[in-house]
């Protein structure tokens, strides 16, 4: 099953759920239609390059602006592929082991965890907001961004996020998901996928 935030496939005896959507937090006030991972990557790779041209000024032209373009597209592709990768949760539901195996992945960063089937109490949907907290700070800081023209929207906007959980008997959770609400509905998906894993849970006999 394939949606445009998540996949879910059931492959035998396993669910594998992925997903870069599963953590609820207040959005950054750098813009992301700006701040993309391949701005910031051309931005690492053209200060790698400017250190390059620094560092080979008393070679020849040819050979400094040919070691500046290749450093430059390769400080590009690697910043891109690994220091701005998008970040990604893979939930593993194995039903043959009685565990769940959670793989979290980013940037230069891998954390893994296993939760035995015993451990879990639930599979729970649910929901959190962020509220600004300075709300006159954030109206100042709005106002002289607007003077500038570099406005920043959705400062001063409560967010809202619809999410999915593991529940376990411990009292701890494990997010699975968490979608942002836009007016109401979520971000760009209808659903959550929490009948097809409590079913699968439910067939561990």
């Amino acid at each position: 099953m394939l949606t445009k935030n998540y996949q879910l496939e059931i492959e035998g005896d396993k669910l594998v759920f992925r997903t870069s959507l599963f953590k609820a937090e207040k959005s950054s006030v750098l813009h992301p239609g700006v701040y993309t991972k391949e701005f910031s990557s051309m931005l690492s790779a053209s200060a790698a390059g400017l250190t390059a041209y620094m560092l080979t000024g008393g070679r020849a032209p040819l050979i400094r602006y040919t070691a500046v373009i290749i450093i430059f597209i390769v400080s590009f592709i690697g910043a891109n592929k690994y220091v701005f990768k998008e970040r990604e949760l893979q939930v593993i539901f194995d039903r043959k082991d009685k565990t769940v195996y959670m793989t979290q992945t980013g940037p230069l960063t891998r954390k893994s965890e296993k939760i035995p089937f015993s451990d879990i109490k639930s599979v729970e949907p649910g929901s959190r907001a962020f509220v600004p907290g300075n709300v006159d700070g954030i109206n100042f800081v709005q106002k002289i961004s607007a003077q500038h023209g570099s406005a920043i929207p959705g400062l001063s906007e409560t967010e809202e996020f619809i999410t999915l959980s593991l529940k376990l008997k411990d009292g701890s959770e494990r997010m699975l998901y968490a979608a942002r609400l836009d007016g109401g509905k979520i971000d760009g998906e209808p659903e959550m996928p929490v009948r097809e894993i409590r079913n699968f849970l439910g067939n561990t006999a």
